[in-house]
């Protein structure tokens, strides 16, 4: 019926367009919307996700060295792998930066650190299986091991992470996600524990003495009797000429 009676009035206004304002009023909205504008129409389909032009006007820069003969699907290809940090050995350059990131003067930002992990993991394609993704799975446990549970916000982010990793099972093989949530668990684990332990040690320093605790205390004076080095010395005793002086 919609197609019978035309496009719809935001539809046609779309196919109306040239390719290069089609691409900038896309770049207003967020990535997933051009995707989910492609799947509600078999026009918007035509002119946006199987439209090289548009893809040249809307990736820009990225796709400058593309091939002319490139297709939408290879144009498209090519810019998620710009989008999501993909290109080369993304895994390595991922740790590098989070290592560089731990000799920061307050130390590494987890927080940041977590969200571009999960940043990445939404931009991965089952055909990104491989030593990658494997490489960026022990990234993220090394940083679920290293960070602070207690920061409510990193904690935060390391469940959304994980969450995202747990959903990507066409990505991510059953090891590496239960490698990942292993590490999210012992982080948790090692946390409570020495949160136990402060709070033990700390109620000890601050418990008070048992009522009657101060009369055990041994309050007597020292006499001269138990002066240090009294027993050794002795008093000279009078001469004969000291007790007839005396006399008289």
């Amino acid at each position: 019926m919609a197609d019978a009676a035309g496009p719809a009035p935001l539809v046609g206004l779309v196919l109306q367009l040239q390719e290069e304002l089609r691409a900038y009023m896309f770049l207003f909205v967020e990535v997933a919307c051009l995707g989910h504008g492609a799947a509600a129409c078999r026009r918007l389909r035509g002119c946006l996700w199987e439209d090289v032009a548009f893809w040249k006007a809307y990736a820009g820069v990225c796709l400058a060295r593309q091939p002319v003969r490139d297709g939408p699907a290879k144009l498209r290809e090519r810019f998620r792998v710009w989008l999501f940090h993909l290109e080369g050995h993304w895994a390595m350059d991922f740790a590098n930066a989070a290592a560089q990131d731990r000799q920061a003067e307050f130390g590494a930002n987890f927080l940041q650190l977590f969200s571009d992990a999960r940043y990445i993991a939404s931009g991965l394609m089952p055909w990104d299986k491989g030593p990658e993704v494997d490489a960026f799975a022990q990234v993220a446990c090394s940083l679920l091991s290293q960070y602070n549970p207690k920061q409510l916000d990193e904690r935060w982010a390391a469940e959304s992470l994980i969450s995202k990793v747990e959903q990507r099972c066409d990505v991510f093989m059953e090891d590496q996600v239960e490698r990942v949530t292993q590490a999210f668990e012992e982080s948790l684990e090692k946390s409570m524990l020495e949160q136990h332990l402060q709070g033990a040690e700390d109620a000890s320093l601050t418990e008070p003495l048992p009522e009657g605790a101060w009369q055990t205390w041994d309050l007597e004076e020292e006499s001269e009797e138990d002066f240090p080095g009294m027993d050794d010395f002795a008093w000279p005793s009078p001469t004969q000429s000291d007790t007839d002086r005396s006399d008289h």
